[in-house]
């Protein structure tokens, strides 16, 4: 069983990587492919375009299980949670044993504090951030979670990560951060962490396959396979 997991797509904002997105999922191979939330970028005013549309029928017409987990900028989904709609099955946090170990998939907003935790200021928020970045072509968005991973102590992660202590791995999404972070914990098992970035500025995703996991870039793998870069679909 090999599973794909990306999240923090964003489709429908300014800075949406859609080329990349759709050169992506027509070459990778895998038996269910594991949406981890804000896939659509439904708390600003989402602009789709032709990529766009090419990018919803790729994934219409995926050949493998397709799992959504909702996010915070997908939320409105949230009436879909543990529905199945347009072949696609929508969840909160998807669960899976590969192996001897426990996966738990989530998006992670759940684990936010302050502000963001606001659902309509948020909207209304997001909605001026959106305006501002087609108006200065500024990607506030990044900017933001750069400056808040620039302060975020690593408590906050094991916290999360204390939170979870029933799975072996537990894999998230929401920070745009990618990372791995692997320990031993009281009772000598091992356990394992990993962020699975973003598709808006770093290309990377999860693969989980015969009990092992590994954080990949898109722009390192594509080279390894000998593909040329992303053409211009429309």
């Amino acid at each position: 069983m090999k599973r794909v997991i990306i999240s923090d797509l964003h489709l429908g904002s300014k800075y949406a990587d859609e080329e990349s997105l759709i050169q992506f999922l027509s070459n990778i191979d895998c038996d269910e492919l594991i949406l981890a939330g804000d896939i659509i970028d439904f708390i600003k005013i989402p602009t789709f375009t032709e990529q766009s549309h090419a990018l919803f029928k790729i994934i219409d017409n995926f050949e493998a299980k397709v799992i959504y987990i909702i996010g915070n900028h997908d939320i409105s989904f949230q009436i879909l949670a543990n529905k199945e709609a347009f072949g696609i099955q929508f969840l909160n946090k998807y669960e899976f044993v590969d192996g001897k170990r426990k996966y738990r998939v989530e998006h992670g907003h759940k684990y936010d504090k302050g502000i963001v935790t606001k659902r309509f200021l948020m909207n209304v928020i997001s909605i001026f951030q959106d305006a501002i970045e087609r108006i200065t072509n500024f990607n506030l968005g990044e900017w933001w979670h750069k400056l808040v991973e620039n302060k975020r102590k690593l408590r906050r992660i094991w916290d999360i990560i204390e939170w979870n202590d029933d799975a072996d791995v537990f894999i998230m999404g929401h920070t745009h951060t990618p990372e791995v972070l692997i320990w031993v914990n009281h009772n000598e098992k091992i356990k394992t962490y990993v962020n699975t970035g973003d598709w808006v500025e770093h290309q990377t995703y999860v693969v989980v396959e015969n009990d092992v996991v590994r954080l990949k870039n898109w722009k390192l793998e594509k080279e390894r396979l000998g593909l040329e870069e992303d053409k211009k679909f429309f």
